[in-house]
């Protein structure tokens, strides 16, 4: 793989050639276990494919099916993007796309409170079914669902670490441990 890291926060862009084309891959790098403290570093990478000059809505839906993606402000992924572009003497219109979800999702986040509760509904449905569950399941349900699919697909036994992440991420959410939300008192 090429290229090496071109943002200090752990988040940069790759390519791979496959079969003679270029693939692009955006990567987080993340220390794993212990806190950060443990020697082992995890990288999570999301394909983008052979060009970085993709709609709007391609953006949004690649960067919404990773578990890992997800939530990275759009900002900060078009940031790095326009790192390596830059770094690597391309055509800062490849990112056009990009900037325009950038711009949408901008004025869509003016739009109220209504809209951030459908989105959080959207994001309870998506966690209960990563966990196979249905709505009203309980704590110990929940506890019971993620210890089973985490046995599964652990990446120390095999597992797909993308799959195990999204994993930790529904059981966090479902139970309130996402730090995401705002703490309540």
């Amino acid at each position: 793989m090429g290229a090496r890291p071109v943002a200090e926060d752990g988040m940069y862009v790759k390519t791979k050639d496959i079969a003679g084309h270029a693939v692009f891959y955006l990567c987080i790098a993340e220390q794993g276990g212990e806190g950060g403290r443990s020697w082992k570093s995890v990288e999570y990478s999301l394909c983008l494919g052979e060009t970085l000059d993709l709609s709007s809505s391609r953006w949004l839906e690649i960067l919404r099916a990773s578990a890992e993606f997800r939530h990275i402000p759009l900002e900060k992924v078009l940031e790095t993007l326009e790192k390596y572009v830059a770094a690597r003497g391309l055509s800062a219109e490849i990112l056009a796309g990009l900037r325009a979800a950038v711009h949408d999702t901008r004025q869509k986040s003016h739009r109220g409170p209504r809209s951030e509760r459908r989105s959080q509904e959207d994001e309870r449905a998506t966690a209960l079914r990563v966990l196979g569950l249905l709505p009203g399941s309980s704590e110990e349900e929940i506890e019971s669902a993620f210890r089973k699919a985490a046995r599964r697909h652990h990446p120390d036994v095999g597992g797909d670490p993308a799959k195990f992440r999204a994993i930790v991420d529904a059981r966090n959410f479902l139970l309130g441990r996402d730090p995401r939300l705002p703490e309540t008192v």
